[in-house]
């Protein structure tokens, strides 16, 4: 992998800053020991030697010097007020002396209660029963093994009072396993009580665990972490974050801050991802995609010691009860599990030339290392997603070249790439501002300047041990800060690329969709061509059906063969041409529509006839509930709007609001309406006076009927006149007031003569008055109306 400027620069301020530190305690060391010797020939009294120095010589001399002898003869006083001074910045007190073994291992396997997660990550162990019957749990063969437990990594460190990390290696009368070595090197802490440099703090990390170390890890940690919820946090696919909780019922919650990272990364060569993990199941990468695989680590911290004070829960509903916070300075645990399926790991985020004041600042370097590791992760897949949608070198000079990615094949191989391509880096956009925000949610600023009461409580104030180890807070931040904005800025990298990746495939699918029309049309003009194919055959078929007609007819056996011809040809003449004259005008729109008009009116006169055959018989039907159309052409029925309000017979100051019912038909305007309007006053007025209504030779049936249905019929023939209610020109244009639709209100102008049709109306009562042509006017008034026809005028 090409390095870039920044880590360059980085590494090399890196190892300038190593090489200043190393000169320096060298230079320290060998003061001291020149002071020494110089004392022992003279016989003075040999200079102090402080425990800053004899680690500075351990560290850097790689134990060619016998520390022990240079104690004695160096006459090391630990109630020395310089060693007070710098002892007093770290942890002093040791971590309790812990031994594990093979056989406390197997019987934690069989009889600790795994939940589902852990039985996830160690099933492989728990169902192998042959595994614990073996003289030993672990594999003692060199090389590959069956559980992969080669391909593991760790990296364990002992942290004295002085807080410098000193990486352990047990050594071994043989060579073992890789899973052998962790074991030893993890089943034992301050074992040895002889020796002269307790444990304060110890740093575990173990890089892509077998299941094996799985379980051992299980079976080591469990009485200082709660490993089921660690285990729990690395199956879920979610970064999450547990500080310290005070207020729980596990004493081991309360003591430990847990943060698990999750997101993905490309698998390395030789590596495979875990059974839990979700990973690519294509193996190898592939022209549309790249193998990744889901991977998470987590960092724990776990102070020991009797708690430092308690905290209450001020909780309204709640019952009160007290919480306990440890003090940062007791003796600690950090725990780092990295699942991770490649070779991306930093193994340089803890060395010999650091001190860590307590287990909170070890804790946050191991999680800096791990923002680190994800940030060059992340800018791994990013660069292989980059390539993979990238134009080919040979994009401006081949035409080729550009069809391929401007034209979908039969594989939709580019759709399938953009749409991958463009989601997973949705996807990694999620998991990046995930960890930043359950960062920035955890580390408030009350953490960070010891405000806060529960994580890691005290600022500068306490003492002068605090007022260094916020310094050492302060530079810290700022680092972790560092490697978030390099998140941030290649999930902004991600929202460009995402929108580069979206006008490709945009461009594809305008070039595929230009690329199907024009096969659209290609495939339109084959079946035109068709049709006119099938067209031909069709007129082919037809010529030859009337010929066929009359030969076949012709053609019969009991027919004289002495005939002559001329009734053969003038069959075939009167049979043929009419036939051919008809296909040939259906053949054309205009000849289409005059069939279809000349075949409408032929079945209409067909229907006008069997009503008077029926008629003829003595059988009426009733039309009025479906009245006849108005036969004329309809660019004979248009009117003016004078003509309109005339064929509505409109009479000023009658005014009568009708049932709905009464509006809801339509029917057409009678060909005798009058055209002649004569108002005196165009303006409506009220009923107050009489009106009239006239209707001239009207044929009314015999049906007892009132005055109501009546004004009912005539609302009914001015709505067949205007053809809609909602028509207001008309009335505008004479003066008259609109109609109110939705109170169904009928004007009338009086004086102005309305014909209704023959079966618009009906006989107010019937008192023995035979059906005919009757003339009627009505007058109605604000006391009643009159009613007057062949027998006289009555009261209505």
């Amino acid at each position: 992998m090409a390095l870039d400027a920044a880590t360059a620069r980085e590494m090399i301020q890196k190892l300038a800053e190593d090489r200043a530190s190393y000169l320096e305690t060298l230079a320290r060391a060998h003061d001291v020991l020149a002071k020494a010797l110089e004392a022992s020939a003279t016989g003075k009294s040999p200079p102090k030697l402080t425990s800053e120095a004899v680690s500075a010589v351990r560290r850097n001399t790689n134990h060619t010097i016998d520390i022990e002898s240079l104690k004695k003869s160096s006459t090391f006083s630990p109630e020395d007020s310089e060693t007070d001074d710098n002892e007093s910045m770290f942890v002093q007190d040791p971590l309790p002396k812990e031994e594990y073994d093979e056989a406390g291992f197997r019987q934690h396997i069989r009889e600790y209660k795994w939940t589902p997660n852990d039985q996830e990550i160690v099933g492989s162990v728990l169902a192998n029963d042959q595994l614990l019957q073996r003289t030993t749990v672990f594999p003692v063969t060199l090389g590959p093994v069956d559980d992969r437990s080669h391909l593991s990594h760790f990296s364990i460190f002992d942290v004295g009072n002085d807080g410098a990390p000193l990486e352990i290696q047990r050594a071994t009368d043989k060579p073992v396993s890789r899973a052998q070595v962790i074991w030893n090197n993890i089943k034992s802490i301050n074992a040895d009580e002889n020796r002269s440099r307790q444990v304060v703090g110890r740093i575990t990390i173990v890089r892509e665990p077998s299941p094996l170390l799985f379980a051992a890890l299980h079976y080591t940690q469990n009485a200082h972490f709660d490993m089921d919820e660690i285990f729990s946090m690395l199956v879920e696919d979610k970064t999450t974050a547990f500080a310290h909780r005070p207020f729980s019922s596990d004493q081991r919650q309360q003591r430990t801050f847990v943060f698990t990272l999750d997101y993905f990364t490309i698998i390395g060569d030789e590596c495979e991802p875990e059974k839990w993990q979700k990973s690519d199941e294509e193996a190898g990468s592939s022209q549309s995609q790249v193998p990744l695989s889901r991977c998470s680590s987590v960092v724990a911290l776990s102070l020991s010691g009797p708690p430092a004070r308690h905290v209450k829960y001020k909780a309204r509903r709640a019952e009160q009860k007290l919480g306990y916070i440890f003090d940062p300075f007791a003796p600690w645990r950090v725990l780092s599990i990295q699942s991770y399926p490649d070779w991306k790991h930093s193994v340089d985020a803890h060395d010999s030339t650091r001190h860590y004041v307590n287990g909170p600042e070890a804790f946050l370097i191991t999680l800096r290392a791990e923002f680190k590791d994800a940030q060059k992760r992340l800018n791994e897949v990013y660069n292989r997603i980059a390539d993979l949608v990238r134009m080919p070198s040979n994009f401006m000079f081949s035409s080729a070249a550009r069809d391929r990615l401007l034209f979908e094949d039969e594989d939709f191989t580019f759709s399938r790439r953009y749409f991958w391509a463009h989601q997973s880096l949705g996807i990694m956009n999620e998991d990046m501002q995930q960890m930043i925000l359950m960062y920035r949610r955890v580390f408030t600023e009350s953490v960070w300047d010891g405000s806060s009461k529960i994580i890691w409580p005290g600022d500068e104030s306490v003492s002068s041990r605090y007022a260094n180890w916020r310094k050492h807070m302060r530079i810290l931040r700022a680092d972790i800060e560092h490697e978030l904005q390099g998140l941030e800025g290649i999930a902004s990298r991600n929202t460009e690329k995402m929108k580069e990746i979206k006008g490709l495939r945009d461009n594809l699918f305008s070039g595929t969709s230009v690329l199907e029309s024009r096969r659209s049309v290609d495939q339109a003009i084959i079946t035109v061509q068709q049709g006119h194919n099938i067209k031909l055959l069709t007129l082919v078929t037809i010529f030859f059906l009337p010929l066929t007609f009359v030969t076949s007819v012709f053609g019969m056996t009991n027919m004289n063969p002495d005939d002559s011809f001329h009734p053969f040809g003038i069959v075939t003449t009167v049979v043929c041409l009419p036939t051919y004259m008809l296909i040939g005008s259906l053949n054309t729109t205009s000849g289409v529509h005059f069939w279809r008009r000349k075949t409408k009116q032929f079945f209409s006169f067909i229907g006008r006839m069997f009503d008077k055959i029926l008629s003829f018989f003595g059988y009426l039907p009733d039309t009025s509930s479906n009245p006849q159309p108005d036969p004329r052409p309809l660019h004979q029925r248009s009117q003016s709007t004078r003509e309109g309000m005339a064929a509505r017979g409109s009479l000023a100051g009658l005014t009568t609001t009708a049932s709905n019912s009464a509006f809801d038909r339509r029917p057409t305007l009678s060909p005798h309406s009058t055209k002649n309007v004569s108002s005196p006053s165009m303006q409506p007025r009220a009923l107050t006076s009489a009106s009239t209504v006239r209707f001239d030779d009207e044929k009314v049936e015999d049906e007892d009927t009132g005055p109501k249905h009546l004004i009912r019929n005539l609302a009914r023939g001015a709505h067949r006149n205007t053809g809609s209610w909602g028509t207001m020109n008309g009335y505008q244009e004479h003066g008259v007031s609109a109609v109110d639709h939705q109170q169904r209100q009928a004007t009338f102008l009086p004086g102005s003569p309305i014909v209704g049709s023959p079966t618009s109306l009906r006989r107010a009562e019937g008192e023995g008055e035979s059906e005919g042509w009757v003339k009627r006017v009505l007058t109605w008034g604000s006391g009643g109306g009159k009613k007057r026809g062949k027998d006289g005028e009555r009261e209505v």
